[in-house]
């Protein structure tokens, strides 16, 4: 049971489970793991789980006509991660994910989870909530990139994923923020001059 551990730990402050419901859910999931570089998911493929991260963080990025990648989001220890469109649509995912540590997640197949929804409505809440936070998250991250300066952006992005900063490639933080490396570098380096580094 201590694997399950965290994510217990995280759907009890979301939903609390009684022993049963509980006892049905870890029924599905499975361990697995990914080396650093190795992709969770590759842009094109169809996504067949929810993922549950218990170590590592990962990165979810396009990659454009032009062959460049953009930076979508970073997932840290303990969030939920998967492509939400291709669960929803069974269509090819339009995004990668891919490891930047050494990743241990579980999984749950979601036509399982899907069939957990008919039997208890508790999953069917829990759905609802996973899918309001990706909403409330994409579109703080939407505003941030239309309204917000690159240093305010970058502050944001500590806020939100600064436990990981130092685990993330500067030029992967840069395409997050829709900024070059070389501009970042500038604003770290105006932040430790004026002493307001957060």
């Amino acid at each position: 049971m201590h694997l399950f551990t965290p994510l217990l730990t995280f759907l009890d402050r979301t939903l609390p489970l009684t022993e049963d419901q509980t006892s049905r859910f870890t029924s599905l999931l499975t361990p697995t793991s990914l080396d650093k570089g190795e992709h969770l998911l590759r842009s094109g493929e169809q996504m067949s789980y929810l993922y549950f991260s218990l170590s590592g963080c990962f990165r979810m990025y396009y990659s454009t006509y032009e062959g460049k990648e953009r930076i979508k989001s970073f997932c840290a220890t303990h969030e939920f991660i998967t492509s939400y469109s291709s669960l929803l649509t069974s269509s090819p995912s339009q995004f990668s994910i891919q490891a930047l540590q050494p990743a241990t997640l579980l999984r749950i197949y979601y036509p399982d989870f899907m069939a957990l929804t008919a039997e208890d409505p508790i999953w069917e809440r829990l759905a609802r909530r996973m899918s309001e936070g990706l909403y409330l998250k994409k579109e703080r991250r939407e505003m941030q990139l239309l309204t917000l300066s690159a240093e305010d952006r970058y502050r944001c992005f500590l806020e939100e994923f600064g436990t990981l900063e130092n685990e993330i490639p500067q030029y992967y933080i840069a395409s997050y923020l829709g900024i070059t490396p070389v501009a970042l570098s500038r604003i770290r380096a105006k932040w430790r001059n004026t002493q307001v580094y957060p």
